[in-house]
């Protein structure tokens, strides 16, 4: 043998023997479980998204090892996910879903040999056989004292949980650390099946002047998996994704956790702005299980200004048409501004809100209506049309219609207003213009608030009514 070969046996066996205790280092496979955690935090997103970050203390070795992260999210975005700590570098990572179940336990066990136990019916006494696992993937095939059976009665034991198999969902990352002992490792990720909505519950007063106004933050996790003792954060708005979270799998929900809970806050969650997203923050540590909803209290303010108005959108007719509209409800409107004199003053989520009203001289309230709000941020206005008002009706009546040429016309049309109940109310009556409109005359003077937008706003007394007329020129000449 030559020199040169002798130094690449002697290279090849060293190479090998490096390998070969790399490879064990990292075979060296070290459980971090929820146990391990010593904080956690959930940022909760729209659209079915949300990011965990955990802090988790580990004994390590120096080198290489594998870490088995136990209770992750099965829903994780692998492509989001950083693991983090002083002196640890991640060489690889993966998650391991080969989740521990009767089905997987079979197969797993697939060439070798297992416990039946079989029960007399008559005695009750149970009698232990061994039996060969031969086939699982179209019904079980058993080797039982040499005979081949299927279609197996009893229960099958097994002696050990085969490797690969795991209780739950892990996260397994090949790591090196420059030293060993006790280290903080911070999980971060972005998973699916975390979700947050608003809603909000609005209680007028008896003059319709003031409102209570309550919003509850509903938190859905479908993660299976339970967060205990964890910061939460909400973002309003919508993020940008390249692609969509992965839906989370259905699950069979219990009634206990499919019921809402609600828990009132002394103290009102925080809310900053972070990157350009109004993110709130809430004042305590919560629970929530691995399969639940529930709610928390996202702002409460109880003296809100609100006007009440009445608005018609579809008296108007600028149109070749029907003499007459018909008797028509008038929409009732709720208006006031986001600003703290009012009694807001910060931004509002999207959300749907629920509006009551107080009875007078009665300890309750009736249900007004409903409707879906927009974000509303600080300073701009709110607007809220919650049903239409059966004491406020409306109707038209074209008087005159005259065709000037083929595309040109004009026409005189009356409106009329009435309002029943036993208060004075102000009405909106919005007029949507065709192109090159002119009002020749009107007996109440119109606001323009657009090109095309224009709104007439009576007074109608309590039990009284209230008329106006206009005449439209239409050209298109």
């Amino acid at each position: 043998m030559t020199i040169i070969s002798k130094f690449l046996q002697t290279s090849y066996l060293v190479g090998a023997t490096v390998l070969a205790s790399s490879s064990l280092a990292v075979a060296q496979e070290i459980p971090i479980g929820e146990d391990a955690n010593q904080s956690t935090e959930l940022v909760f997103y729209s659209n079915n998204l949300g990011q965990v970050s955990q802090t988790r203390r580990s004994k390590l070795s120096a080198g290489g090892s594998t870490l088995a992260l136990e209770d992750v999210s099965p829903h994780l975005l692998l492509d989001s996910l950083f693991i983090a700590g002083e002196g640890v570098r991640v060489r690889e990572q993966r998650l391991d879903q080969q989740i521990l179940s009767p089905q997987r336990l079979l197969e797993a066990s697939l060439g070798k040999t297992v416990t039946l136990i079989r029960t007399n019916p008559e005695t009750g006494e149970e009698h232990e056989l061994k039996a060969d696992v031969l086939a699982v993937r179209e019904g079980v095939v058993l080797r039982i004292d040499g005979k081949i059976e299927t279609g197996v009665s009893g229960r099958l034991v097994y002696d050990s949980i085969p490797e690969g198999l795991r209780a739950g969902p892990t996260l397994l990352a090949v790591i090196d650390s420059t030293k060993g002992g006790e280290k903080d490792l911070k999980l971060t990720y972005l998973t699916g099946g975390l979700d947050w909505r608003v809603t909000y519950v609005a209680d007028l007063d008896p003059t319709g002047e003031k409102l209570s106004l309550k919003a509850m933050a509903t938190l859905t996790n479908q993660t299976g998996v339970e967060f205990v003792d964890a910061d939460v954060r909400l973002v309003a708005g919508n993020v940008q994704r390249v692609q969509p979270a992965p839906a989370p799998r259905m699950a069979m929900m219990s009634a206990e956790s499919d019921m809402m809970y609600s828990k009132a806050k002394a103290v009102a969650p925080q809310r900053q702005s972070v990157a350009d997203r109004d993110v709130y923050r809430l004042p305590d540590k919560i629970d929530i299980g691995g399969v639940e909803t529930k709610q928390v209290t996202l702002l409460e303010n109880d003296a809100v200004e609100i006007e009440k108005r009445y608005r018609f959108r579809q008296l108007i007719q600028p149109y070749p048409g029907a003499d007459e509209t018909g008797r028509q409800q008038a929409d009732i409107v709720l208006k006031t501004e986001n600003t703290d004199d009012k009694g807001l003053g910060q931004p509002l989520p999207e959300g749907t809100i629920r509006v009551y009203q107080q009875v007078k001289d009665a300890n309750s309230s009736i249900f007004m209506g409903e409707e879906h709000m927009r974000a509303v941020p600080k300073g701009e206005e709110v607007e809220l049309v919650i049903g239409s008002a059966n004491q406020v009706t409306g109707s038209g009546k074209q008087l005159s219609y005259e065709n000037l040429s083929r595309s040109s016309y004009q026409l005189t049309q009356e409106i009329t207003l009435r309002n029943s109940g036993d208060k004075a109310v102000s009405v909106d009556v919005v007029g949507n213009m065709p192109r090159n409109w002119k009002i020749l005359n009107e007996s109440l003077k119109h606001e323009k608030k657009s090109a095309n937008k224009i709104i007439w706003t009576l007074e109608i007394p309590a039990e009284g009514k209230a008329s106006f007329d206009y005449k439209l020129r239409v050209s298109n000449e």
